[in-house]
Order: structure tokens, then C-alpha cells, then sequence
């Protein structure tokens, strides 16, 4: 009768899930990413709680915190894209409309007008489109900040909600996935954040010393280049480094090459590497799991799908590992 009861609860659970995800589908995506920070935010609750802050108090400080980190590093994404829209359109106007390419004897000519025309109305367009949801944006980060409270707050009643439905026979799989959850999301997006976040710092230095027009904007491409899988901000000293030798600017190709090679790309490696010595190196997903994750969920559902596409990935690869042990252990038959 109890297994009965249960199935009957899990199954209306599942129904009632399937509509709530229906109707809050327009905030999923800011769900999730809540969901994520949580398992970041965590251990930062629990220190609070250890040092004497009640639960309550420690969860909206923990919040806070996170809200204020968010805020961090929304805010050069915001700047550049809207405030400095304008010189971000000018400067790219600006580029000369052919680069020459001289091979030996044989002349090359490489179009940009095909780029300028592209990125010119997008640029505006999102800018304006920016400003347009700023209203819905700001909803959709009250909903984050909430969410995330929540979890805090309500973290062990959660763990009793999530083991309630499942037979405790298979409780060991929630803890798995629980853990290699936690793990991934260290492993592939705390440190990705520490690198880009060190990239945009240093890499500011270095664009306002050379002189750059949009110092800004190049920092923020660096800081972007450390989310993407086996990237850093190298490509980018490699361009700029291309760009100047292509104009004839040997000296600004020689700073740019040494500086970028130390300030944005030793330095930020260092950073990570020395993060992830302190609080130990998790075991995250194999390189080639992550890129399909993280392009397959972006091409899916857009930009929510960067973080979401890894974590799904990690569930099944987890799930499949468990298989594979379970099936070790069971005796095989021999034919004949």
C-alpha cells in the first residue's frame, strides 16, 4: 500500500511539474542559473551558520553576497553594450574597409565591409533592445535573488523533499549526482568566472596603457573568451598582435604580444591554478563532454543553455558511470 501511495504522489508530482514548468516558462532559464549559484553560495551559507549567524540571517547575507557578484559581472556587459554603444558603432566604422596581405611577390586584399554591415545594426539593436527589457530584466533578477534565498534558507528541507519520493534502496544516486553537480559547476564556472574576472581587471590595465580607443570593450571580449571551452584571451593578443604587424606597427605588436601574453593570459592561468590548489581540483567534465554541452544547450535554448547543456551532460554521464559500476559487480553466465 505504501509503495502504491508512493508511486500515485510521485506520478501526480511529475504532472503537476510538467505544468508549473509550462506556465513559469518565461523565468525557467533564470531558475536554473539560480539553482546553480545556490550549489555555489552554499558553503558560504554554512560558514555563516557556523560562526554563530542564524539561518535566516546567514541566507540573506549569503544572497546578498551573490546578488552583489552578479551585479559585478553584468555590469562591463552593460556598460559597453549600452553606455558605450556609440564609440563601440564608431570604432568599428573606423576599420579600415580592406586589409592588404602581402605573400612574397602576390597581393592579398581582405574584405571587412562584409563585418562592418553585420555587426554595426546589431550592435545598435541590441543596445536598444537592452534598454527596451530593462524592466523585465530587472524582475527576472528579483526572481533569481529570491530563488536563491529560498534554496539556502531551505537547503535541508530540500534534501528531505528530494529524497522523500525515492526508495532508499536508491538514495546513493541522488547523492552522486548531487556531488558531481557541485563539482562540474566548480570546476567549469567558478574558476571560468575567477579567469574572466582577472582577465577584465588586468587586461584594462593593459588596453588604457597602450592607448586603445575602447579599452573597455577589448577587456570585455578577453573576460568572454575565458567562458568558452579551451579558450582563453590568447586569440585576442594573437589578433591585436596580427592587426598592428598588418599596419606596419611592429612596436605596438611587440608590447601587445608580451604584455598580453603575460597580463592576460600567464597571470589569469596562475590565478585559477592557485584557486583551485586552495579549495582542492574537482573532478569536472572531459573536455570534449563540456563543448558539446555547452554549444549543444546554447544552440538550443540560447544563452541560459551555456550553463544548463554541461549540467544535463553531467547527470547522464553520471547516471550512465553508475550503470557501468552496477553492472561490474552483477555475476556474468558462461555459454557451453
Amino acid at each position: 500500500m505504501a509503495t502504491e501511495r508512493r508511486t500515485v504522489l510521485v506520478g501526480t508530482g511529475l504532472v503537476v511539474a510538467a505544468i508549473a514548468a509550462f506556465v513559469l516558462s518565461h523565468v525557467i532559464g533564470t531558475i536554473a542559473i539560480a539553482i546553480a549559484a545556490s550549489y555555489v553560495l552554499l558553503p558560504l551559507h554554512k560558514w555563516f551558520n557556523r560562526h554563530g549567524v542564524p539561518a535566516y540571517w546567514s541566507a540573506i547575507l549569503t544572497t546578498l553576497a551573490g546578488v552583489v557578484v552578479s551585479l559585478v559581472l553584468l555590469l562591463p556587459f552593460a556598460f559597453v553594450l549600452y553606455v558605450r554603444r556609440r564609440a563601440l558603432v564608431q570604432a568599428i566604422d573606423a576599420l579600415d574597409a580592406s586589409v592588404p596581405i602581402e605573400v612574397g611577390e602576390t597581393s592579398y586584399v581582405i574584405s571587412l565591409a562584409p563585418v562592418q554591415e553585420a555587426l554595426t545594426p546589431n550592435v545598435s539593436q541590441f543596445a536598444v533592445e537592452l534598454g527596451q527589457r530593462l524592466s523585465v530584466l530587472s524582475a527576472k533578477f528579483i526572481v533569481y535573488a529570491f530563488v536563491v534565498f529560498a534554496l539556502l534558507y531551505y537547503h535541508s528541507k530540500l534534501r528531505s523533499l528530494v529524497f522523500g519520493p525515492v526508495p532508499p534502496t536508491y538514495h546513493f544516486i541522488i547523492d552522486e549526482i548531487h556531488t558531481r553537480l557541485r563539482e562540474v559547476i566548480f570546476g567549469h564556472y567558478v574558476l571560468v568566472l575567477v579567469g574572466g574576472a582577472v582577465t577584465y581587471t588586468t587586461g584594462l590595465g593593459v588596453f588604457f596603457l597602450l592607448g586603445y580607443n575602447l579599452p573597455f570593450a577589448l577587456a570585455l571580449v578577453g573576460a568572454v573568451l575565458w567562458i568558452l571551452p579551451f579558450v582563453s584571451a590568447a586569440p585576442l593578443v594573437f589578433g591585436l598582435a596580427v592587426w598592428h604587424l598588418l599596419n606596419g606597427e611592429l612596436l605596438m605588436m611587440l608590447l601587445i604580444t608580451a604584455l598580453g601574453a603575460i597580463f592576460l593570459v600567464a597571470i589569469p592561468n596562475l590565478f585559477v591554478d592557485a584557486v583551485r590548489f586552495r579549495f582542492g581540483d574537482p573532478e569536472r567534465l572531459s573536455q570534449t563532454m563540456y563543448f558539446v554541452g555547452f554549444v549543444g544547450g546554447g544552440l538550443t535554448i540560447g544563452l541560459v543553455g551555456f550553463i544548463v547543456g554541461p549540467l544535463l551532460l553531467t547527470i547522464l554521464v553520471t547516471l550512465v558511470g553508475l550503470l557501468a559500476k552496477a553492472s561490474a559487480t552483477e555475476p556474468t553466465g558462461q555459454f557451453g
